[in-house]
C-alpha cells in the first residue's frame, strides 16, 4: 500500500497533533522534554510495524513533499536567526564548537571501523557517521548519490537515513533525561521570566494573531529565501563540493 505525497503530508500534520496530545497528557514526556514530533513519529512507526508483521501489509510513503518541506523548514530557521547573537556566545561557544567538531571526527572514525569489522568498505561507515548523525536528513540525501554512483556503495541512502532516525530518537530519549538530571543535580533554573528562544512551551502558550496577509507575507519571505538559496547552490555546485540544498 502506497501513500502519496499529499496524504503523507496530511498524515504528518495529524501525527504532530497526536504527539502534542500525548505530550500534554503524559507528564513524563514533558519532564524529559521529549519532542512532540518524535512522539507522533514513533506512534506512526508502531502502527506500520503492526501492519507489516501482524497483518502482512507493507506501507510505503511517497516522499516527494519531504524535500520541499525540508527546504522550508531550514529557511524558517534561517529567517528566525540573528547572526549577531553569536557574539554573545564567547568562550563557551568556542569550547562547545570544538567539542562538536571532535565528536564529528569520532563519529566518522567509529563508523569506518565498524564498517571494516563487518567486512564492508570503510567509507560506508561515513554514512552512519557525521553525514547522518550530524548532517541530518538533508546532508544524507545530498551525499547518497555520490556514495552510490561514484563510490559504488549500494543502499547508502537507506543506511544513512536509518542511522539518522536512530540518532534522532537516541538524542531525544537520552538527551532530555540527562539534561534533566544535570539541571536537578546542579540546581539550575532559567534566569528570570524570559520565554524560551528554542523549544516549545507546553503550557500557557502564546499564540500569535495572524491574518491572511501575515501568512502570505511569511510564505513570500520564505519563497524569496528559497529562490536566493537556489542561486547560491548553483554557484557552489561548480567546485568538487557536495552540499545539501538547504545550506543555501
Amino acid at each position: 500500500m502506497t501513500i502519496d505525497a499529499f496524504h503523507g503530508f496530511t498524515l504528518a500534520i495529524l501525527l504532530l497533533f497526536v504527539g502534542k496530545g500525548l505530550v500534554a497528557r503524559w507528564s513524563i514526556l514533558r519532564r524529559y522534554s521529549i519532542p512532540e514530533a518524535l512522539v507522533g513519529g514513533l506512534a506512526c512507526a508502531f502502527v506500520v510495524f503492526i501492519l507489516h508483521y501482524g497483518m502482512g501489509i507493507t506501507l510505503s510513503f511517497d516522499l516527494e513533499a519531504r524535500n520541499a518541506l525540508l527546504l522550508y523548514f531550514f529557511a524558517g530557521i534561517g529567517l528566525s536567526t540573528d547572526a549577531r547573537t553569536l557574539r554573545h556566545g564567547g568562550r563557551p561557544l568556542l569550547i562547545l564548537s570544538g567539542v562538536a567538531v571532535g565528536f564529528m571526527m569520532l563519529q566518522n572514525l567509529v563508523g569506518m571501523e565498524m564498517a571494516r569489522a563487518f567486512g564492508l568498505d570503510p567509507r560506508t561507515g561515513l554514512m552512519v557517521g557525521s553525514v547522518s548523525l550530524t548532517g541530518g536528513v538533508g546532508t544524507t540525501l545530498a551525499w547518497s548519490d555520490h556514495f552510490v554512483q561514484t563510490l559504488g556503495i549500494a543502499q547508502a541512502q537507506e543506511l544513512g537515513l536509518a542511522a539518522n532516525m536512530i540518532g534522532l530518537i537516541a538524542a531525544c530519549t537520552i538527551g532530555g533525561p540527562i539534561a534533566s538530571l544535570l539541571m536537578h543535580r546542579h540546581r539550575l533554573q532559567a534566569s528570570g521570566d524570559s520565554a524560551l528562544e528554542i523549544g516549545t512551551l507546553h503550557s500557557d502558550e502564546q499564540h500569535a494573531q495572524l491574518d491572511y496577509y501575515g501568512v502570505l507575507l511569511a510564505l513570500l519571505w520564505l519563497n524569496f529565501a528559497l529562490m536566493l538559496g537556489y542561486g547560491i547552490n548553483a554557484l557552489v555546485a561548480y567546485p568538487p563540493v557536495t552540499l545539501p540544498d538547504f545550506v543555501g
